[in-house]
């Protein structure tokens, strides 16, 4: 998003409209009552001394529309802008949008969510493999189906997958605690099951995440795999229990962005992929990756390139066939479908699917509703740092779904 992590937020805000300027010095208190209005305008709370680098993406997020806003631009190119933001977020973002617009300032909204380029764009361009396809007036006929057809040539549906749970307990949590994240949080997870986890930002859910993976470990409370109490106080140790994590942040967390493709997709796997002298056996390192990025469906140049080649769809893929290559028992997925298209979602639906049949269990958490509901078996709604009610999807319609987030978030 082009930020400065080292900064604080309000400097992050100001600065390139400084910068703009030219001016040798500056007083930076002019600025702070046009920021605090828009921020007000936006209906959000953000504090503005922060330090940008310590608060989670959805936040970043904010920071980088509130400078464009602040810089009073006349054409505003949003690229993925509500990408990690919550429903109320989104509303209040096109609220503002409106307002702009009425005013005479351009967008340009780039996004995979269909229903939001239908809710508040004026025409809808379609993009294929570098290629126009093409361009549609946006009137209520206009359907997202209409759309899907011309990106991919079929219309993709939010199929609900049958249940592969078992009977069998895979991961038990019990009472986990991190102070000012989560408090209390007891579930299980049987094998073969996909177990939802909904909220709103700042719930809890990236935090528990980071805990059961051992990235910030939890402070109390026990994790048990398979039967056996497990102590994740590091990301090795959970890895050698059994569990994996494909991070909501796959640039600055899945990802070495300057190592190749290959390099990327065999991470996880290089102690396996040692000969008996403990070097690596290249042939065996080479023939993994092949039949990772096979498996997954990647779209590629040269294996050789860098994984900053390929599209965010496709990093993706690669950052979930990383740790699939290890066969974990316990694979957790943090909003693993952020600003990707609908094709590359289908896929790991899919993928998904087939490795829960054969028994690999799944923590899913998502701001996508429909997806939600189309792939779990179970979904624990979390609200405060706790969570507030555990829901069957026998059932459950996504209207009834937000009702509890929301209701869990109050």
């Amino acid at each position: 998003m082009s930020l400065f992590p080292n900064l604080s937020v309000f400097e992050n805000i100001y600065l390139s409209k400084v910068i703009a300027s030219g001016k040798k010095t500056i007083a930076p208190k002019q600025f702070r009552a046009g920021i605090e209005d828009i921020i007000k305008s936006l209906g959000i709370e953000l504090d503005l001394g922060a330090n940008l680098g310590e608060m989670p993406i959805a936040k970043q997020q904010l920071v980088a529309i509130i400078r464009a806003l602040f810089n009073q631009s006349r054409l505003i190119i949003l690229d993925e802008p509500t990408t990690a933001l919550t429903g109320s977020e989104i509303a209040n973002l096109f609220k503002i949008l409106n307002s702009l617009k009425a005013k005479g300032i351009s967008f340009i909204f780039i996004s995979h969510k269909l229903t939001e380029l239908l809710q508040v764009c004026d025409r809808i361009t379609v993009f294929k493999d570098g290629k126009l396809v093409n361009t549609f007036d946006n009137h209520q006929e206009l359907s997202q189906s209409t759309i899907e057809k011309a990106m991919l040539g079929k219309e993709i549906t939010y199929q609900k997958y049958p249940s592969c749970a078992s009977d069998k307990v895979v991961l038990q949590v019990d009472k986990l605690c991190l102070k000012n994240n989560f408090k209390d949080i007891s579930f299980t997870l049987h094998q073969g099951e996909v177990l939802g986890i909904a909220g709103q930002l700042g719930s809890g859910r990236t935090e528990l995440a980071m805990a059961l993976f051992g990235a910030a470990p939890a402070q109390s409370g026990r994790i048990s795999v398979a039967g056996q109490e497990v102590s994740c106080r590091s990301i090795q140790q959970a890895v050698d229990c059994g569990i994996a994590y494909v991070p909501e942040d796959r640039l600055n967390l899945g990802l070495v962005i300057n190592q190749s493709i290959r390099r990327n997709a065999t991470l996880s796997s290089l102690r396996a992929l040692g000969s008996w002298s403990g070097l690596l056996n290249i042939q065996a390192y080479k023939d993994l990756a092949q039949s990772l990025l096979e498996e997954l469906k990647v779209k590629y140049g040269r294996i050789s390139n860098k994984i900053s080649s390929l599209s965010g769809g496709n990093q993706q893929k690669v950052v979930l066939a990383k740790w699939l290559a290890i066969k974990p028992k316990i694979l957790i997925l943090d909003s693993p479908t952020v600003g990707i298209d609908v094709g590359a979602k289908s896929s790991i639906y899919e993928t998904v699917r087939a490795k829960a049949q054969q028994g690999m269990s799944f923590l899913f958490i998502s701001d996508e509703l429909p997806e939600l509901l189309a792939n779990c078996d179970r979904i624990l709604v979390m609200g405060h740092g706790r969570i507030k009610q555990e829901l069957s999807v026998q059932d459950l319609t996504e209207a009834q779904l937000q009702a509890a987030i929301a209701k869990g978030g109050a």
